[in-house]
């Protein structure tokens, strides 16, 4: 896992996707566990949390909570190295972050191409249907709670998940 520092004072299109809570709650979470992954500080499992219960509500909250441990739980057994994420509260993107909203987006919004072809970038082709099925819960979760992705098309997950990635160290 690498966390990258940006720039905060530059505005980057990402911004506008993260002022949506949908998408903020997704990259916040994927942030917030592997922060603590990385530093092994619980702060950041309950911010997270905090987070979810504040906008979906205790039930809906714990239950994404859940979803997302299982996610981030087979991501870290079958991830292509290495996991990438910025800092909490940053306001740009790493590919693996744009993976995952397309993962979880492509799950809400019955596209599997762009679910399947984020699951392969973040894993592998071997390894995709295993965290498909991780990824439905946290997908389906936060989407009866209402917190519906706006879609990411398959041709565009392509654009990023073919960004060519810097050999980074990794924690698993």
């Amino acid at each position: 896992m690498t966390d990258i520092q940006h720039n905060q004072d530059q505005e980057c299109p990402a911004s506008r996707i993260l002022a949506r809570q949908p998408e903020s709650l997704v990259v916040g979470g994927y942030r917030g566990w592997l922060h603590f992954a990385s530093e092994r500080n619980a702060a950041h499992l309950r911010e997270v949390r905090s987070d979810y219960v504040r906008h979906l509500g205790e039930h809906a909250g714990v239950a994404a909570m859940s979803g997302l441990e299982r996610l981030i739980g087979n991501l870290g057994a079958c991830a292509n190295c290495p996991l990438r994420f910025l800092c909490q509260g940053s306001k740009h993107l790493c590919r693996e972050e744009c993976l995952m909203l397309g993962l979880v987006s492509g799950l809400q919004n019955g596209d599997e191409d762009a679910a399947l072809l984020s699951a392969q970038f973040l894993s592998s082709p071997g390894q995709a249907p295993e965290l498909l099925s991780a990824a439905a819960e946290f997908a389906m979760t936060l989407k009866f709670a209402g917190q519906q992705l706006l879609p990411i098309h398959a041709h565009t997950v392509g654009q990023f998940g073919g960004a060519t990635r810097a050999p980074q160290p990794t924690l698993h």
